[in-house]
């Protein structure tokens, strides 16, 4: 799954309508003017129970959306056993009210995903638990 096919499972869902963020160093992956709402995406190629967010790029994000009115939304697309499944969390929701635990810890990392033979760094990255996710959607592979 791609961060295009994110964007258009949840547009084609109703309740948003994100548009893909044309710069492409963006700290967020698209933006949803009238609702107000950023976007990261994830898009995993192997499925974990506890998914992983930096630690930079989310105080950034955080704050950028504190200082702007907006809200911010984490996604992660991962392969689930019948197909495609995105996972949406709110992450300062989560850490405001309901002092989520991250488990914010150094780990060593490739410095940029976007390009092959990185070089490897200390990252500040915690978890986000599938289970604590604010909302699911699956999409099913077809046969």
């Amino acid at each position: 799954m791609t961060e295009q096919d994110v964007i258009d499972i949840l547009n084609n869902s109703g309740i948003h309508n994100f548009e893909p963020m044309d710069e492409k160093f963006s700290r967020y992956d698209a933006f949803d003017p009238e609702m107000g709402v950023m976007l990261e995406i994830k898009c995993r190629n192997k499925h974990y129970d506890d998914t992983l967010i930096e630690k930079m790029k989310y105080d950034w994000n955080k704050q950028y959306a504190k200082d702007n009115s907006l809200e911010f939304i984490y996604a992660v697309s991962m392969p689930g056993k019948k197909g495609d499944t995105i996972y949406l969390f709110d992450p300062i929701n989560m850490e405001d009210e309901d002092d989520y635990d991250f488990k914010w810890h150094k780990r060593k990392l490739p410095a940029n995903t976007e390009f092959s033979g990185s070089e490897w760094i200390d990252k500040e990255v915690g978890y986000l638990h599938i289970d604590d996710a604010l909302l699911t959607l699956e999409r099913k592979r077809k046969n």
